[in-house]
């Protein structure tokens, strides 16, 4: 039965437009529907980790969200304080966006992670990101948007899904037919729960309150200087500020410890003033109640329909982890859907996403949910006069910032964000060397087949990783040889675009580790070897999901 659309994606957020974006970008038609009209009212994520922003980099958009991002000159600091107006305990320092852009030789040897990769951190707000992604999307023809309108539900049959659309503004109703169908409508939604499929993990861990508000008086107030995170540490006053454009908005993640505590009825100015320590002047723009969660679903596939983003996985939002783990979801599943539509790819690419990334939201979410027991639990020992003037306050203080010093390492979290590996995909090749270390705070560069391919500048400026991205790519650090045109052929036989690329860097060749790295289209590696096999077809068949053939050159 022939389709309406190739692919129809529900929901709109950072992972569905990164899902739809990047599919478009293959050539691919896509419908996408939302049922806002316009982006998030409320920040609910605010930090793009280094490997987010390679995928943007893909596009061509880093310098739009650079523009919509805080102030790209300020230092990424996390200041830790009793209560804002009061004492600071501690201040942790992470490079800003121009330090990560001009690559200066202080900022290189300070920052490890400015060697990693061509970004650091970047901090925007998701209802700043949104609007950059649409408008990049708006303009990618095969890429149909219709915001306003719900999926109320939907079929399947051997070949083609049935989408029941409702447009909210008239009750107008449309069947479209899709040949997949990508869940990207958060946690909260009936798509999810209509298959059937629930969650592991710990689920709910706390309760939260944010208040998105808007104040000049903010700053002045403190005097504290610009920071991205502003840590209270008070007994009833316990929670972060978060610079959401470094200027006036700003946002305060109010936090619950005693579960026994209601967060329904609470007073905004009296929460806020009590963390600055003083009265401000402020506009309450919004209040959201939610929750941390270590939440994975049980199943990431139900035939032609898949979850991605928060329908797959919920977190805490300490690290800064979970729309970037979605975002990986979106551009893991996108290359697999396109690479099975034009007909290169097999069955065993579908079944790979959830074999990929079912593990990473596990690992990442548990990343975060120990981030939060970490902070909790002082948070939790912080003593009632923490705040005074007595000898005994002063060494309870000194105590509280011996133990921040301790907790403040997990914001070196470049590990976690580049780090991650496909370790037993069934289209990875592994070769029987040893796993590299995986350290939330800091990454060991490598080809070892799963990973990451490794970032290195190039002589002309450009990344590595602009060699990558959009096609299987086989990397030769050496003069490229029949043996390589015959891989290439081969690739073109059975419709796979397999480019070439020569590498004469003998740097880059070391850090590379083999003379031949083959890289998929997401930029991970799925085989490496001294010298490609002899059966060049096994080794196309398992990388486009067609057999499984194990071993390494």
């Amino acid at each position: 039965m022939q389709s309406d659309v190739p692919v129809l994606v529900v929901g709109g957020g950072p992972v569905g437009l990164t899902l739809a974006i990047d599919l478009a970008h293959r050539g691919q038609r896509v419908l996408l529907v939302e049922q806002r009209d316009g982006p998030s009212a409320h920040p609910k994520a605010t930090l793009l980790g280094s490997r987010s922003m390679e995928l943007f980099r893909r596009w061509g958009l880093d310098e739009e969200i650079f523009a919509a991002a805080i102030p790209n000159e300020h230092p990424y600091y996390i200041v830790f304080t009793t209560q804002l107006a009061g004492q600071e305990l501690h201040r942790f320092r992470s490079p800003s966006i121009n330090e990560g852009r001009r690559r200066e030789p202080a900022a290189l040897q300070r920052f490890r992670e400015l060697q990693w990769s061509p970004y650091s951190k970047t901090q925007i707000g998701q209802q700043a990101l949104e609007p950059v992604l649409r408008h990049h999307a708006e303009q990618l023809p095969g890429l149909e948007m219709r915001h306003g309108w719900r999926c109320d539900g939907f079929t399947q049959q051997d070949d083609h899904v049935v989408a029941q659309l409702v447009e909210l503004a008239t009750g107008t109703v449309q069947s479209i037919r899709a040949q997949y169908l990508a869940v990207c409508e958060g946690g909260s939604g009936e798509l999810r729960r209509s298959l059937g499929i629930r969650r592991n993990g710990r689920g709910r861990m706390r309760s939260n309150v944010s208040f998105f508000f808007r104040s000049k008086d903010f700053l002045p107030a403190h005097g504290l200087g610009i920071a991205n995170l502003y840590f209270v540490f008070n007994p009833g006053s316990f929670g972060v500020f978060t610079a959401i454009d470094g200027v006036e908005l700003w946002n305060y993640q109010y936090y619950f410890l005693d579960p026994t505590r209601s967060t329904e009825e609470l007073d905004a100015s009296a929460i806020l003033h009590r963390a600055m320590g003083k009265p401000f002047e402020f506009e309450l723009l919004q209040t959201m109640h939610w929750h941390h969660h270590q939440s994975v679903a049980r199943q990431w596939r139900v035939g032609r329909v898949f979850l991605a983003g928060d329908a797959a996985h919920l977190f805490a939002p300490t690290g800064g982890v979970g729309m970037n783990t979605g975002i990986g979801d979106a551009c893991d599943l996108a290359w697999k859907l396109d690479a099975v539509l034009r007909g290169w790819g097999g069955e065993g690419l579908l079944e790979s996403y959830e074999i990929e990334r079912k593990p990473i939201a596990i690992r990442n979410s548990l990343i975060s949910a120990t981030n939060s027991d970490k902070i909790d639990m002082v948070m939790d020992e912080t003593p009632e006069h923490i705040g005074g003037s007595t000898p005994v306050a002063e060494a309870a203080r000194r105590e509280l910032a011996r133990k921040i010093r301790w907790l403040a390492r997990q914001f070196n979290s470049a590990g976690t964000h580049l780090g991650y590996r496909y370790v037993d995909s069934p289209i990875v090749i592994p070769d029987g060397t040893v796993e590299p270390p995986d350290d939330p705070s800091q990454l060991t560069p490598s080809s070892w087949p799963g990973m990451r391919a490794p970032h290195a500048w190039l002589a002309d400026g450009r990344s590595m990783l602009d060699l990558l991205g959009r096609d299987p790519v086989l990397l030769c650090f050496d003069a490229v040889d029949h043996d390589d045109e015959h891989l290439q052929s081969e690739a073109q036989r059975v419709g796979m675009p397999l480019q070439l690329q020569r590498v004469n860097d003998l740097a880059i060749a070391r850090l590379y580790e083999r003379r031949r790295v083959l890289v998929r289209p997401d930029g991970h590696v799925a085989w490496r070897g001294e010298r490609l096999p002899e059966d060049a077809q096994g080794l196309l068949d398992q990388l486009r999901g067609i057999v499984a053939v194990r071993g390494g050159g």
